[in-house]
């Protein structure tokens, strides 16, 4: 368990990031601007100290999640409260300074997730609007604008029944052109009575839901799996990780499954990256075909359907990649 004055030490070292960042470019979504870990911006700091050293600002707010940037608002999300009123909530701090300019809470309700791990996934704010979009720990899914005004919210756990755990995991949201996306496993009704993970996209400016998707199978687990948005062979695919332990990918604008590969047999909890044609992916579970834990391999993204092992370009076997997503550094 991450005691809370250690999330403290680890947000001050993400905010000293983000800071630098926004002087100069947006770092919208948790694993950055093109949602690969890697920055566009040149001469960052490689150290820096509580002490001072490149130290900008530091503020009393901790949190398990990654905080992001828009222009000069930087957001975080964390809790708020403690015992039976303790909430969730979104703060927006001046980027330059550090200046609290406003919170937005909202209670956690239908869910068991335990205190120390509200406030896990990371908002995502949108270039083209200026909106934030929060996605709970209870699947709460709420739009705000930048001075943190309620444009909409919709419950997912009430509409769509997903499953939470004592673990916390929540997927982070994303936007792709006029959707906001959220992934989450789920059992409803109907054609969607079977449990599974499932994509949801809404307008992003009305709260509508534009498709539902459901690509692979039966979840072993809920995932926190980072979605990203890549190309491959001039097709734009959604690549991530899957709850039942497939790596996924699927058009953003409709939902339509393109390919899916079973790699382990627990939750992937990883992002995706790509490289020319090959998805770089990982994980730390059981692999299918041997008792070895942890993978990290390349995968031909050109694929469609249900890819099997031929479709692996290379592979390590025995790497716990589990946690961390990959990065990729030129051709490393």
């Amino acid at each position: 368990m991450l005691r809370r004055s250690s999330i403290l030490f680890f947000c001050l070292a993400c905010l000293t990031l983000a800071q630098q960042i926004g002087s100069a470019g947006d770092w919208p979504d948790w694993r950055g601007p093109d949602r690969d870990g890697v920055s566009r911006e040149k001469g960052l700091p490689e150290k820096w100290s509580l002490g001072g050293q490149n130290l900008a600002w530091k503020a009393p707010y901790g949190g398990r999640s990654t905080p992001v940037v828009l222009g000069d608002h930087l957001y975080l999300q964390n809790t708020a409260g403690k015992g039976e009123t303790e909430q969730e909530r979104i703060l927006c701090l001046n980027a330059d300074t550090g200046k609290l300019l406003w919170e937005y809470r909202f209670n956690v309700f239908q869910s068991d997730v335990p205190a120390h791990r509200v406030g896990w996934a990371s908002p995502v704010a949108d270039p083209e609007t200026g909106n934030v979009y929060v996605f709970g720990v209870n699947n709460l899914l709420t739009a705000l604008t930048k001075d943190g005004k309620k444009l909409w919210e919709r419950s997912i756990t009430e509409e769509f029944s997903p499953f939470t755990t004592h673990g916390g995991r929540t997927v982070s949201p994303i936007v792709d052109g006029n959707l906001v996306i959220v992934s989450t496993p789920t059992a409803t009704w109907g054609t969607q009575a079977n449990r599974a993970q499932r994509f949801i996209a809404l307008d992003k400016r009305t709260g509508d839901i534009v498709w539902i998707s459901t690509p692979g199978g039966r979840p072993y687990d809920t995932s926190y799996a980072p979605m990203n948005i890549v190309a491959v062979n001039g097709m734009r695919l959604l690549v991530t990780g899957g709850a039942d332990g497939a790596a996924l990918a699927l058009k953003p604008q409709t939902g339509e499954p393109v390919w899916n590969l079973v790699i382990a047999k627990r939750g992937l909890n990883t992002g995706i990256v790509v490289s020319g044609k090959y998805a770089i992916l990982s994980h730390s579970e059981e692999n299918l075909d041997t008792n070895e834990m942890g993978m990290i391999a390349a995968v031909d993204a050109t694929g469609k359907g249900k890819l099997g092992r031929e479709s692996i370009k290379w592979a390590v076997k025995g790497f716990m990649g589990g946690f961390s997503s990959p990065v990729i550094d030129g051709d490393r």
